[in-house]
């Protein structure tokens, strides 16, 4: 399998690099975060709110934005178009599930993403060396933010992935895809910290799949989750990641069965 994704992944490289360009436009849908960013600054000019200072502002959106860069998904747009146009029909003739191809060109995007962000999120925050001083620096809290932001990424494009399998039974799959975006900005941090959000909310939302795509992994760069807590995260984020995945490995297996377009 190593062989095969090394394969894969030279393959994805290819691709990204003829489309380099547009993928540094598709980034610049991120810099919503920084706009986010702006917002509460102003908010936040006359004291804190709910524990976060300007500063924690700063620090919070700015590695929310490295966060939303490495996992950008967009498997469901591609899966929804390869059904609808019957590109898939010959996937499926190949011993690899399509799903792996998908993965490996998602991986070999974030090469580029790279070498663009972490340099952009540096400046940041020599800029802000107060928003710096909010981070954790400690070796064993980077590797937990590491393995954070790598369970993060796979909740994401596997249920980016689920909802591009809806379009084995409708055209509206997109539609499914743009709500779940819209919902996903809102309840997972990206618009704002969710200790904005009433008390209630929050306790609710810590046992959705949302915090764990993007808000717990900046909480462990920020060091606001730790012990008890940050062991019960990482099975929460852990828990979603492996409900995800069997999600789609359930759902694909129904809709092969139905599976019919050009060529199949």
């Amino acid at each position: 399998m190593l062989r095969i994704y090394a394969t894969l992944l030279r393959m994805g490289w290819a691709i990204v690099m003829e489309y380099r360009a547009q993928i540094v436009i598709w980034m610049t849908n991120s810099l919503l975060t920084i706009v986010f960013m702006l917002v509460w600054l102003s908010i936040s000019r006359d004291g804190p709110i709910n524990g976060y200072e300007s500063a924690d502002f700063v620090a919070y959106f700015i590695v929310a934005w490295v966060v939303r860069n490495f996992t950008a998904v967009w498997a469901s747009w591609e899966l929804d178009y390869a059904i609808r146009e019957g590109r898939l029909s010959p996937m499926l003739l190949r011993p690899l599930h399509p799903i792996h191809h998908e993965i490996a060109i998602n991986w070999a995007e974030k090469g580029i993403r790279l070498f663009l962000v972490l340099p952009l999120a540096a400046l940041g925050l020599v800029i802000w060396p107060e928003a710096a001083a909010r981070l954790d620096w400690s070796l064993l809290n980077i590797a937990l933010f590491v393995v954070s932001l790598a369970l993060a990424w796979l909740i994401l494009f596997m249920s980016d992935y689920l909802l591009g399998i809806l379009a084995f039974w409708t055209t509206q799959a997109t539609a499914f895809v743009q709500g779940f975006f819209g919902l996903r900005l809102l309840l997972s941090g990206t618009v704002m910290p969710l200790a904005m959000f009433p008390a209630a909310l929050q306790q609710v939302l810590r046992y959705t799949p949302f915090p764990y795509m993007l808000h717990f992994s900046v909480d462990i760069a920020m060091g606001r989750v730790r012990g008890e807590e940050l062991l019960i995260g990482l099975t929460l984020q852990l828990a979603w990641a492996l409900t995800c995945t069997a999600l789609v490995h359930l759902l694909w297996r129904a809709a092969i069965r139905s599976y019919s377009a050009v060529g199949a």
